[in-house]
């Protein structure tokens, strides 16, 4: 898989967190993200919380490539969900059913 600047991704971490951010430098040893946010299952779905309580949630954050046991493409509707947390900004999406 490459794995693209200025791209959300999925990190599944080797103690099982589930990170959704954007990466925007790919350093040797680890991979900086902006605003990473932390996947949590709850009775609604899954929600989106801040990784970080006692950091700045706006800062980007380093996140070391051996941490990582996973890295995949997120779900349209989760990267949704992340722009709109991250943002403000609700996408638009075009409906899959031709109206005419």
């Amino acid at each position: 898989m490459n794995i693209e600047l200025d791209r959300v991704y999925t990190f599944k971490l080797t103690n099982a967190d589930e990170i959704v951010g954007k990466i925007v430098d790919i350093v040797d040893d680890s991979y900086v993200v902006a605003q990473p946010l932390s996947a949590v299952p709850t009775e609604k779905g899954i929600q989106l919380i801040y990784t970080v309580f006692t950091g700045d949630p706006k800062e980007n954050a380093t996140i070391n490539k051996t941490a990582i046991a996973m890295i995949c493409q997120v779900r349209e509707e989760v990267a949704d969900h992340y722009l709109e947390a991250t943002t403000g900004l609700k996408p638009v999406r075009k409906p899959s059913i031709i109206m005419g």
